[in-house]
């Protein structure tokens, strides 16, 4: 785990870890649906919708 005592490496370093959960959300739903389990499929989109919410919010605290 990375921790720094600067803002914009500390919110930078959160959307590093976000970026990743999503990559890892889109990797799960494939599999999920290639097992025919479409509601947890749906149920990771959900969650996917959320850490992509995060993801936004941490761009916009960085300007970017």
């Amino acid at each position: 785990m990375k921790s720094s005592g600067d803002n914009n490496t500390m919110l930078q370093q959160d959307l590093e870890g976000e970026n990743e959960a999503i990559r890892r959300y889109v990797e799960r739903i494939q599999e999920a649906e290639e097992l025919n389990l479409f509601h947890l499929a749906q149920q990771l989109r959900q969650i996917l919708a959320t850490e992509q919410e995060h993801a936004m919010d941490l761009e916009e605290a960085l300007g970017t």
